[in-house]
């Protein structure tokens, strides 16, 4: 799954107000670009955990709890039975991830601007092929098999390898190619979409410092929420 620009993809009607370009669609988990026109939808999330990065438009969520304004560079994350009704002013579209897999309740994941997220201090990419890469990453949401949050790295060349989990994320800003180790290569600037699936190898190419709103989507069987390679 890739997408040059999520603002310009082409998306298939699924109802009067919601297109939508599916990408993963197994009955346990759906990724995909959604969009909703203007007007009232009410949203139950009934028995799944779902993350989301909105790239543009405006809605009001309202939940018996809170009440969220949610705008272009809001990343956030909803778990199971978290129940809102959204009152779009503009049209909206995100990049979403859908767990039905079995798992317990949370609180919700609200981060306003991914873009200006202090993400703290850097530090040197493990293993580097070229150049100096240091990568700062800070995780918003870690509930049942997804982890969502915000990473970037300075420029430099360095390997990567997904081992037990896929990745899939939205770019802020930057500039960069993703070179997988099977020949295919992926240019990366903002508003670019890329899943980098469970047992995926390759090499990051960062030609300007490279910020990402990421989901990591645990593998079946696999529970283990300790270190997951960012980049």
């Amino acid at each position: 799954m890739y997408v040059h620009d999520i603002l310009t993809a082409e998306l298939t009607p699924t109802g009067p107000l919601t297109p939508d370009l599916p990408f993963v669609d197994d009955g346990e988990l759906s990724i995909g670009i959604w969009e909703c026109a203007p007007g009232e939808l009410d949203e139950p999330t009934e028995d799944y955990d779902e993350s989301m990065f909105m790239v543009s438009g405006r809605v009001t969520v309202a939940h018996p709890d809170v009440t969220l304004d949610i705008a272009p560079g809001t990343l956030w994350a909803t778990p199971r039975h978290w129940n809102g009704r959204w009152h779009v002013h503009q049209t909206v579209r995100k990049l979403y991830v859908i767990d039905q897999r079995s798992g317990g309740p949370a609180e919700h994941g609200h981060l306003s601007n991914a873009h200006l997220l202090d993400l703290g201090a850097p530090t040197p990419r493990p293993v580097v092929i070229s150049g100096d890469p240091q990568e700062r990453a800070l995780p918003l949401w870690a509930h049942n098999r997804l982890e969502v949050g915000v990473w970037d790295c300075t420029p430099g060349e360095f390997p990567f390898r997904r081992d037990g989990y896929d990745e899939v994320f939205c770019v802020l800003s930057g500039d960069a190619t993703l070179h997988f180790d099977d020949g295919r290569s992926f240019e990366l600037r903002p508003g670019s979409v890329i899943l980098t699936p469970a047992g995926t190898t390759g090499k990051w190419d960062v030609r300007s410092t490279i910020r990402k709103a990421y989901t990591i989507i645990l593998d079946r069987g696999h529970h283990d929420r300790g270190h997951h390679d960012k980049g």
